[in-house]
C-alpha cells in the first residue's frame, strides 16, 4: 500500500466508542493498525485535554461538544480527520440536609404558580438554590380557601419536596409600599478638570469620537441582507462568527447616550442619530423578508432564539437574550437621555416581538429556557420591558417582563435565605435590577424585599476590598475572600450592575451605607478598571494575586468591554440626589451641580481626599432655603468639621448623613473637613489576611515579589511613612514596598491583599 493507502485505512479502521456519551477518559492511539502515526488536539481543553483526559462539567452546566482532530501520517502523506465528542455533565450527587420550608399564599379563583427551585442545605453545609419537579406542573388554581399540600421531586433526583399554598377568600393586604425619597438629577451636573474621575471620562470620551460607526453596524447589516459599506469587521466575541454579536455595539448606544448627558458634544450626538437611522434600516430590511417577524432587530437571524426553545445548551448558543437586552437597553438610554425619538420607535418594535414571541409558550418552557446554563442568560430583558412599559402603560409589555422571572434566584431570596453560591454573579445581578424596574412600575412589594435582601448579601458578605464580587464569575460561599484570592477575581460587568442596583436602591431609602459601598466600588473597581490611554482598554477581572498585572482589553470585545464604554460616563450620576427638601451630596468628586436659581461648585484634592470646599451660589427665589445632606463617609469618624462662611456650624447627623441649611441669598462658602488616616481592613474568613486603606482609597503594593507580602506591624499609622513628593504614595518602612491608590495602578505588577505575622 501506498503511504495515502496505509493512511485512508486507519482512518476507517480506528474506532473509538461511542462519542455521543463521554463520562470517562478516552483511549487515544498514537499509531494505526496499519502503521501510520496518530497526533491528537482537543478543540476545548477546559473538557478534555488532547490525551483524551476528560473533565466533565458541573451539574447544571449542561453536556459538552468537544471537537477532537486526529492527525494521521504515514511517510510524505498526511490527513487530518475531526471527531466530535460529547461529553455529559456530571451526575447530580447533592446530599440534602434540609429543603427550607415552601409556603405560599393566594386567593381563591386565582392562579398559584408554585416556585420551580428552592433553597436547600447541604450536608456539606453549602446552601444552594435546586430545581424542582412538582406533581402535576408548576400552575394550580384551588376555588375554595384552605390549606393544601403540594408535592414534588429535587429535579434529577428522587428526594421529595413538599409545600403548602394557603389559599384566602381574598387577597391578603399587602406591606407598606416603600416610595421613593431622593432621586438623581437628570441633567445639570458636570464634572470639572483635576481627578482621575474627569480624566478617565475624558479618555473614553476620545474614544468615543474616533470609533467606525460603520464597524460597529457591520453584523447587523450583514445579517439584514445589507450593504456593509467597506466597513471592517468586527473582532472577538463580535466577530462575524461570534455567537455574542452585536452586544458591544448595544454598549457603544448606551455609552454615546451616557457621553452626551455627561460633556453635551454635538459630535457625539450626531454620532448616536447615525447608529440609530443606520438600525432603523436593518429593523426594516429583516420586516421585509420572508421569515422574520416584525420589530425583530439583532446581528444575526432569529435562529438562536428557535434553538433557545428547543432547549439547545451552549456554546451551540450563546445567550441570545442577553445580546438582545444589550441593544434594547442601548436604544432606551439613547432615548431617555438624547432625546432621539426613532430610537424608542425601534426599542418599542423589539418589545412587541419579545412579547409576541414569549406570550405563545408557557410558563414551564420559560421557566426551563432560563435555568439553561449560559444559554438561557437574559441579562436585564425584564428591566427594558418593565421600563417600555412604564413609558407606554401597553400591558404587554408588563406581562413581557414578568416572564422573565426567574425562581431560582428569587425564590430563595423571598424564603429570606442566601442560596447564592454556585450562581453566575453577572447573570443574576441584572435580573436583580429588573426586579427594582418591576417594583417601580408595579409596586409589588415582594420585588423590592428580593432587590433589597439581595443587595445586603452581596455587599455585605461577597465584596472583596476594592468593592468587586465574585470568582471566575461565580458567587462563592459567604464570607470567603481570602480563600479566593486567584487572578479571575471581581468581574468587572458584575460591578458596574450593583452599581445599578445601589442606585436604584439608594432612591427609596437614602441612607448613607449604599453610597459607601458606591464610593468603594465605583473608587477602586470601575475607576482602577480602565486603561490610562484613550483605547476604550478594560479589565475583565481584577487579579488579587501576587505580582499581578492589570489586562486592559481593546479588541476582544468582551461583556467587561462593553460596559466599561459606559462606566465612565456615568460618574456624575451619583455625585448629587435631590430630596424633598434638600440636595443630598454623596460623592465627593470636583464636579458643578446647576438648578434654576441655585449652582453648587464642589472642589476637592485628590492627595487629600478629607478637604472638600463647596461654593453655593442661590438666589433662593423658589424656596426660602437649601439644605444640604453631606454623607459622613464610612473612612472617617466623629472628628468632622463643617464651617459656612468661614463659622463653625452645627451639622446635625441622621441616616449617616450631615445636614446644612443654606438660607442667605448670594454666594456662600461651606468648608468640610473629615478626619482621614491610614488604616487596615481584615478579610472576613482569615484575620491575618488585610488590605491597606486611605480614605476611600484601597492601597495596592508595587512589587514584583512571587510572594504574598507580609507585616509584623497591627498600626497602620506606625508601619508606613508618607512620600513627601507624591501625598497619596506611602512606603513601608518594613520592607520599603512603595503602596499607592489601586486607581493608580496601570502596568505595574501589584499585590491588594497582605498578610500578618
Amino acid at each position: 500500500m501506498t503511504d495515502r493507502d496505509i493512511v485512508k485505512k486507519d482512518i476507517e479502521e480506528l474506532y473509538l466508542g461511542n462519542l455521543g456519551t463521554v463520562e470517562f477518559d478516552l483511549d487515544l492511539p498514537s499509531a494505526g493498525k496499519n502503521g501510520s502515526t496518530i497526533t491528537w488536539q482537543s478543540g476545548n481543553l477546559a473538557f478534555m485535554n488532547h490525551e483524551g483526559k476528560v473533565t466533565r462539567p458541573a451539574y447544571g452546566r449542561g453536556n459538552r461538544e468537544v471537537p477532537l482532530t486526529a492527525r494521521f501520517t504515514h511517510g510524505a502523506y498526511t490527513e487530518e480527520k475531526q471527531y466530535i465528542v460529547t461529553v455529559l455533565e456530571e451526575h447530580n450527587q447533592i446530599e440534602v440536609e434540609e429543603i427550607f420550608p415552601i409556603a405560599l399564599e393566594a386567593a381563591a379563583g386565582e392562579t398559584v404558580r408554585l416556585p420551580s427551585a428552592s433553597a436547600v442545605r447541604t450536608r456539606d453545609g453549602r446552601v444552594i438554590a435546586h430545581l424542582i419537579d412538582w406533581e402535576d406542573g408548576l400552575e394550580r388554581v384551588w376555588d375554595q380557601p384552605g390549606t393544601f399540600s403540594v408535592r414534588g421531586v429535587l429535579k434529577d433526583t428522587s428526594i421529595s419536596v413538599a409545600g403548602e399554598v394557603r389559599v384566602t377568600a381574598c387577597p391578603a393586604p399587602e406591606a407598606a409600599r416603600p416610595q421613593k425619597l431622593a432621586a438623581a438629577f437628570p441633567d445639570g451636573v458636570t464634572l470639572l478638570e483635576g481627578s482621575s474621575f474627569h480624566a478617565a471620562q475624558e479618555r473614553m470620551h476620545d474614544y468615543l469620537l474616533h470609533t467606525n460607526l460603520d464597524q460597529w453596524l457591520y453584523n447587523f447589516r450583514r445579517a439584514a441582507g445589507l450593504s456593509t459599506r467597506n466597513a471592517p469587521a468586527m473582532t472577538g466575541w463580535d466577530s462575524p462568527s461570534g455567537l455574542l454579536r452585536g452586544h458591544s455595539a448595544g454598549h457603544y448606544l448606551s455609552a454615546l447616550a451616557l457621553c452626551w448627558h455627561a460633556t453635551g458634544d454635538r459630535e457625539i450626538h450626531q454620532k448616536a442619530v447615525y447608529m440609530v437611522d443606520a438600525l432603523k434600516e436593518c429593523q426594516d430590511a429583516f420586516a421585509a423578508q420572508d421569515g422574520y417577524h416584525p420589530g425583530f432587530l439583532s446581528a444575526y437571524s432569529e435562529e438562536q432564539f428557535d434553538l433557545l426553545e428547543e432547549y439547545t445548551p451552549y456554546p451551540k448558543i450563546w445567550a441570545p437574550y442577553y445580546t438582545l437586552h444589550k441593544i434594547l437597553a442601548g436604544l432606551l438610554d439613547l432615548h431617555r437621555l438624547a432625546g432621539i425619538e426613532k430610537a424608542f420607535e425601534i426599542a418599542s418594535g423589539i418589545g412587541d416581538w419579545v412579547y409576541a414571541r414569549l406570550s405563545r409558550l408557557n410558563h414551564e418552557k420559560r421557566v426551563r429556557m432560563w435555568g439553561i446554563y449560559i444559554a438561557g442568560e437574559y441579562g436585564g430583558m425584564n428591566e427594558s420591558m418593565a421600563e417600555l412599559y412604564r413609558i407606554t402603560g401597553k400591558k404587554d409589555y408588563l406581562d413581557a417582563a414578568r416572564y422573565f422571572d426567574n425562581d431560582r434566584l428569587f425564590y430563595p431570596l423571598e424564603q429570606n435565605v442566601d442560596a447564592l453560591t454556585g450562581m453566575h454573579a453577572n447573570q443574576h445581578i441584572p435580573q436583580i435590577v429588573g426586579a427594582m424596574k418591576l417594583y417601580e412600575v408595579t409596586g409589588e412589594r415582594r420585588y423590592y424585599s428580593i432587590a433589597e435582601r439581595f443587595w445586603s448579601l452581596v455587599s455585605g458578605s461577597r465584596m472583596y476590598a476594592i468593592g468587586g464580587a465574585g470568582e471566575s464569575e461565580m458567587f462563592h460561599e459567604p464570607r470567603k475572600i481570602a480563600g479566593l484570592l486567584t487572578k479571575s477575581t471581581s468581574e468587572s460587568c458584575a460591578t458596574y450592575n450593583m452599581l445599578k442596583l445601589t442606585k436604584e436602591l439608594y432612591q427609596y431609602r437614602p441612607d448613607a451605607a449604599y453610597m459607601d459601598y458606591y464610593e468603594r466600588a465605583v473608587t477602586n473597581h470601575i475607576l482602577s478598571s480602565c486603561d490610562h490611554r484613550p483605547t476604550s482598554g478594560s479589565t475583565y477581572f481584577l487579579s488579587m494575586l501576587p505580582r499581578a498585572v492589570k489586562d486592559f482589553d481593546a479588541s476582544e470585545n468582551s461583556c467587561c468591554h462593553g460596559t466599561g464604554m459606559e462606566s465612565h460616563f456615568k460618574y456624575v450620576e451619583s455625585i448629587y440626589y435631590a430630596g424633598e427638601d434638600c440636595v443630598y451630596i454623596n460623592l465627593f468628586l470636583p464636579s458643578r451641580l446647576c438648578l434654576e436659581g441655585f449652582a453648587l461648585t464642589m472642589r476637592t484634592e485628590e492627595a487629600y481626599p478629607e478637604k472638600i470646599h463647596i461654593t453655593i451660589e442661590s438666589d433662593l427665589s423658589t424656596v426660602p432655603s437649601r439644605k444640604l445632606r453631606i454623607r459622613k463617609p464610612f473612612w472617617t469618624d466623629e472628628n468632622v468639621v463643617i464651617r459656612l462662611n468661614g463659622v463653625d456650624c452645627a451639622a446635625p447627623l441622621r441616616d449617616g448623613y450631615f445636614t446644612v441649611a443654606v438660607d442667605q441669598p448670594g454666594t456662600s462658602e461651606l468648608d468640610v473637613e473629615f478626619s482621614c488616616g491610614l488604616r487596615f481592613e481584615k478579610a472576613p474568613d482569615r484575620p491575618d489576611y488585610f488590605t491597606v486603606h486611605y480614605g476611600p482609597y484601597v492601597l495596592a503594593a508595587l512589587t514584583t515579589s512571587e510572594e504574598r507580602l507580609s507585616l509584623k506591624s497591627k498600626e497602620p499609622e506606625t508601619a508606613f511613612v508618607r512620600e513627601e513628593n507624591r501625598p497619596l504614595a506611602f512606603r513601608c518602612k518594613e520592607n520599603g514596598v512603595l503602596f499607592i491608590p489601586f486607581e493608580k495602578v496601570w502596568r505595574e505588577e501589584y499585590q491588594v491583599y497582605i498578610r500578618e505575622v
